[in-house]
């Protein structure tokens, strides 16, 4: 096997880059120790993705933020909310009198 970088010929296993697809000796295995050119081009597709991830991320946030925002209460639930304190203040009066702490 013969190294692609250094040209030393040896026994041992080969190591083949997945960048670039050379094979290497076991000292020029790692991709920053033969300069592959394959690694840049690797590195930026997984930057552009990571980009590409956190805008969609971001967009979606933003989506959630503004449906969550224009929610808010409206009259009806207002309306609700009120009628249900109305009845609770009427079974407590009820039952104080009841019990005899109101005259």
């Amino acid at each position: 096997m013969e190294c692609s970088y250094c040209h030393k010929v040896s026994n041992e296993l080969p190591y083949r880059c997945k960048f670039c697809g050379g094979t290497f000796c076991s000292d020029h295995r790692l991709p920053e120790n033969h300069e592959c050119i394959g690694l840049e081009s690797y590195k930026d597709t997984k930057h552009e993705k990571f980009k590409e991830d956190v805008v969609k991320a971001a967009k979606e946030y933003e989506a959630k933020v503004k449906a969550y925002k224009d929610r808010g209460l409206d009259k009806r639930k207002i309306a609700i909310c009120a009628v249900i304190l109305i009845i609770l203040a009427f079974i407590a009066y009820y039952i104080m009198k009841l019990v005899k702490f109101l005259p």
